[in-house]
């Protein structure tokens, strides 16, 4: 055999190469939507959030450790009835009790006042089907205001263990958020009362489950104002991402606190129906249910405070547009 032949036989066989394929290019992510964001499914996380009794523990220690906020609760009332009688408003006087509620259950308070003032004042004229939709809009903006004050009195209490002129001008930074949060409330509370045609059963509780919905998705938003600088749009967003935390129990405590404040504004409270001169017993079941709803501000306020480094940020949207 020859020197050439063996040489052959040793070259190894080239080896096989598939022939070379162009890798399909990468689908951009769908879109997602205002509703896809709230109810897509989440992964496990392991944010330690406050227990509920932890929560509303501290939110009435934050409140009785401010005496100015307590002293508030009957001097805001007085002026509020005062005003109210001013325009011919005959009761009920268990609708103050709201005063200082978490939307929507403030909001449900609004379209109530407004709706009772007009039609005792007996507007008329062209401006009389706008006249109910300004009130609303005062008593939102007035009670908007209320909640910001809280809001931010309560996160400085928590942060700091005092209380300067920080809140009040923080309560002016929070305060369009409030406004917005009440805003988008008041849309639910149309959708409550619109599914009510269902029936007293099924509608009813779809209208229920409307306002829990409403006080868990958007009651952090005042909170994260107050301590964060974030444009309304993402202090909104953030708010629905921290109440969507897996394992905080949000939804949980939005049903405590929701089906609690809706039941009072329901059941008339003792000499609440006298007119204008409602019972010692009525002032102060109002001023008592005032201080637990400041209590509800501030424990959602020290929850989201508890949370708020884990609430992750919001999704980066896509460069570029459509071609």
């Amino acid at each position: 055999m020859s020197n050439r032949r063996k040489k052959q036989q040793r070259r190894p066989a080239p080896s096989y190469r598939a022939p070379a394929t162009r890798a399909p290019a990468p689908q951009p992510a769908p879109r997602k939507g205002l509703l896809d964001s709230i109810f897509a499914p989440r992964g496990p996380s392991t944010v330690p959030s406050p227990k509920i009794r932890t929560s509303i523990t501290h939110g009435l220690a934050t409140i009785l450790a401010t005496p100015a906020l307590v002293v508030a609760v009957p001097v805001v009332i007085l002026i509020e009835w005062l005003v109210l009688l001013a325009f011919g408003f005959q009761g009920p006087f268990t609708i103050l009790g709201a005063t200082f509620a978490i939307p929507p259950i403030s909001t449900s308070t609004d379209v109530s006042l407004a709706s009772n003032i007009f039609s005792a004042v007996g507007a008329t004229g062209p401006g009389a089907a706008l006249a109910p939709l300004a009130g609303i809009t005062a008593f939102l903006v007035v009670h908007a205001a209320f909640q910001a004050l809280v809001t931010s009195v309560a996160v400085e209490r928590i942060r700091t263990g005092s209380v300067s002129a920080w809140s009040i001008r923080r309560g002016i930074h929070v305060w369009p958020v409030a406004i917005a949060a009440a805003v988008v409330n008041l849309g639910v509370l149309i959708v409550a009362n619109f599914v009510q045609i269902l029936g007293g059963g099924i509608g009813f509780v779809l209208a229920v489950g409307l306002l829990v919905a409403g006080v868990y998705l958007f009651a952090f938003a005042p909170a994260i104002s107050a301590d964060e600088e974030l444009s309304l749009p993402l202090t909104l967003s953030k708010a629905v991402r921290a109440a969507r935390l897996p394992g905080s129990s949000n939804l949980t405590l939005a049903v405590v606190y929701t089906i609690p404040s809706f039941a009072v504004l329901l059941a008339p409270l003792p000499g609440s129906l006298i007119g204008v001169n409602p019972s010692v017993v009525a002032w102060a079941a109002s001023i008592l249910i005032n201080v637990l709803q400041m209590a509800a501000v501030a424990m959602f306020a020290f929850r989201y405070l508890a949370i708020g480094a884990d609430v992750p940020d919001a999704p980066t949207p896509r460069a570029g547009g459509r071609g």
